[in-house]
C-alpha cells in the first residue's frame, strides 16, 4: 500500500532564536521533510494550507485554555522557556500557536484519509501527546491525535464503539493522550518509554497497565528492539477489529538525543 505524505511549510516553531534556550528541534519538521524528499522520488503528498479551527480545538479543549494562550505567560509555560513571557502575544501567536494548528490541521486530513480511503497516511508534524483538555506541557499546545478521534466520531466517520489503537514509540510517556481516553475501552494504547525521563513513570502497579511499558535510561538498539517485539505483540492481538491506528513516531529514541535519554542507533 502506498503512503500519503501530510506536510506543510508552517509546521516550524521560532521566536528570533530564542527557542534554541530549549533542546526541544523546533526545526525538525522541515529538516526532516528536505532529508525525505531529497531521498525519495514519486511520492504522494498534500500540502496542508489552513491551519485547524478554534471548533476543531474546542471538541476537546476548554475555551478557558485556548483563551489563556493569549496571555504570552501560559505560552511560555507550555514550551519551558521563561524568557518567551516577555515576547509580545501576537508574535508567539505568529510563531508558535499558529504553527501547532497547522499540523492538528495535517493530523486530521491524515485521519480521514486512512479511513475514508483506506490510505497510510503519515503527517510529518504533530504527534502533541503531551496536551491535555485544560493545559499544554511539554511543547504541545494541542492533542492533535485525541482531537481527530473526538472529530472522526462527531462526523460519523468512527462510531462510538469503533476500535482505535495508538501506538507510541516517543521515548516520552504521552500521558496527555491518555488522560483524554483513559475510561474509552474502544481507545487502546500501547506506549513504550524512558520512564527516568520526563514525565516520568505511569501511575498504578505496572501489571494493571501492560500495555504502558517502561524503559530504562541508556536503553540500546538490539534490548529495544527485542522488548518491543515482546511487548507489541500481545497487545495487537488483543486488538479485535481496528477502524483505525495512529503510530507516534519514536525520533527521540535516537542515540545523542538529549531529551529523549535512550541510546538506538539510527540502523
Amino acid at each position: 500500500m502506498k503512503a500519503e505524505f501530510i506536510y506543510s511549510p508552517h509546521y516550524d516553531f521560532s521566536m528570533y532564536g530564542i527557542e534554541k534556550l530549549h533542546p526541544f528541534d523546533a526545526k525538525k519538521y522541515s529538516r526532516a521533510w528536505e532529508l525525505f524528499t531529497r531521498s525519495a522520488s514519486n511520492i504522494t503528498t498534500t500540502i496542508v494550507d489552513t491551519p485547524c479551527d478554534d471548533a476543531f480545538l474546542l471538541s476537546g479543549h476548554t475555551a478557558s485554555y485556548l483563551e489563556a494562550l493569549n496571555d504570552s505567560a501560559m505560552v511560555a509555560k507550555v514550551i519551558e522557556i521563561g524568557l518567551a513571557k516577555f515576547l509580545p502575544n501576537r508574535t508567539l501567536q505568529s510563531k508558535l500557536i499558529t504553527p501547532a494548528k497547522y499540523a492538528c490541521q495535517g493530523t486530521w486530513l491524515a485521519t480521514q484519509k486512512a479511513i475514508q480511503e483506506s490510505k497510510i497516511a503519515m503527517n510529518v508534524g504533530g504527534g502533541y501527546h503531551h496536551a491535555f483538555t485544560d493545559h499544554g506541557e511539554g511543547f504541545c499546545f494541542f492533542a492533535d491525535a485525541a482531537l481527530a478521534i473526538i472529530n472522526a466520531r462527531k462526523q460519523g466517520l468512527l462510531a462510538a464503539d469503533d476500535e482505535v489503537l495508538m501506538i507510541d514509540l516517543d521515548a516520552h510517556r504521552g500521558n496527555g493522550f491518555e488522560s483524554f481516553f483513559r475510561e474509552d475501552r474502544a481507545v487502546k494504547n500501547f506506549d513504550m518509554y524512558n520512564f527516568q525521563t520526563y514525565p516520568g513513570m505511569h501511575e498504578g502497579d505496572v501489571d494493571d497497565y501492560p500495555f504502558m511499558v517502561p524503559l530504562r535510561a541508556g536503553m540500546q538498539g538490539p534490548e529495544y528492539l527485542k522488548a518491543l517485539q515482546e511487548e507489541i505483540t500481545p497487545f495487537l492481538k488483543s486488538a479485535q477489529s481496528p477502524k483505525l491506528a495512529f503510530y507516534n513516531a519514536g525520533t527521540d529514541i535516537l542515540h545523542g538525543d538529549t531529551l529523549g535519554g535512550l541510546n538506538v542507533s539510527f540502523d
